[in-house]
């Protein structure tokens, strides 16, 4: 459950700053960060978390770092939690995947509804795929079909690790809205 910004100014009493201010600062910036987490994960409950995550983050800020526009500062945070997100997912999904070719050679009786069933979802994919822009798509296959890393990817194609990681959320997002449209 999300909470208020004098909530979040209560459960971190070492912020240091004026609690009127980081409630001030809450009203204006939640919604809009609501808003862009929305855009970019495809559901409230997660949008919400990362805003009172980013929100935290802003309050536990060392007082040694001054912050002269606030806004930019959560924009930053906000954009950092995204980049992690996507990074911790991607190693997590590996770490659950199996291989593609493991259970390959383990003999079955044939099934035709199996068989047509996995053919038209084969056929789904390679759609929804195809919907990709080719760098998107390139960037995507790189990592979840041949386990390049971002940086892999990145030397690899001559672009910046944050290319890479906002092609692979361009990606994502895309294949959950085209999955969720079914």
């Amino acid at each position: 459950m999300s909470k208020t910004g004098q909530q979040l100014a209560d459960d971190n009493t070492d912020s240091g700053g004026d609690d009127r201010d980081l409630d001030h600062i809450y009203r204006d910036e939640a919604p809009w960060l609501v808003r862009y987490f929305r855009r970019r994960l495809g559901n409230v409950e997660d949008a919400q978390d990362m805003t009172q995550e980013t929100m935290l983050r802003y309050m536990r800020a060392p007082p040694t770092t001054r912050v002269t526009t606030p806004q930019a500062y959560l924009r930053r945070i906000a954009s950092n939690l995204l980049i992690n997100r996507s990074e911790h997912s991607s190693t997590k999904l590996a770490q659950h995947s199996v291989p593609l070719l493991e259970g390959l050679d383990i003999e079955t009786d044939f099934d035709q509804h199996r068989e047509l069933a996995s053919r038209e979802e084969l056929a789904e994919w390679e759609a929804i795929l195809h919907e990709l822009t080719p760098r998107t798509l390139e960037v995507f296959l790189l990592s979840r079909v041949d386990g390049f890393t971002y940086k892999e990817i990145a030397k690899r194609l001559g672009m910046t690790t944050f290319g890479v990681n906002k092609h692979m959320v361009k990606a994502i997002a895309h294949i959950n809205r085209s999955r969720r449209g079914k």
